[in-house]
């Protein structure tokens, strides 16, 4: 009987101290469950804060892209318009220089 009552006190023991772990692992499971939680909605808003920040930086570099896209463009038609200018001018020259040059010649012809 003595064996016996041994046994089953160290039997309740070992459930008692198997039961007291569960419950401590059961614990930290739950407080390892609440941190991924936790760690879940942080990894969200710093991924909503982050494509919010790319989108900015898009947003400006597009931004910078079109003006020196316009500032180009309006370089491009400006200098156009001084190339057609100095054109313009130097047929305007040739026609004169070749018009005085004909009435030179018949001038010369007549006398």
């Amino acid at each position: 009987m003595e064996l016996q009552s041994f046994a089953i006190g160290i039997v309740t023991m070992i459930v008692f101290a198997l039961a007291i772990i569960t419950v401590l692992g059961i614990l930290k499971v739950t407080a390892l469950a609440k941190s991924l939680v936790t760690l879940k909605r942080r990894l969200e808003d710093d991924e909503r804060e982050l494509s919010r920040e790319i989108n900015m930086v898009e947003q400006t570099v597009m931004n910078q892209i079109g003006q020196v896209h316009d500032s180009l463009h309006r370089c491009i038609e400006e200098s156009e318009r001084s190339d057609r200018s100095y054109t313009d001018h130097r047929i305007d020259k040739l026609i004169d220089t070749y018009f005085e040059h004909k009435s030179a010649k018949k001038q010369v012809l007549k006398d």
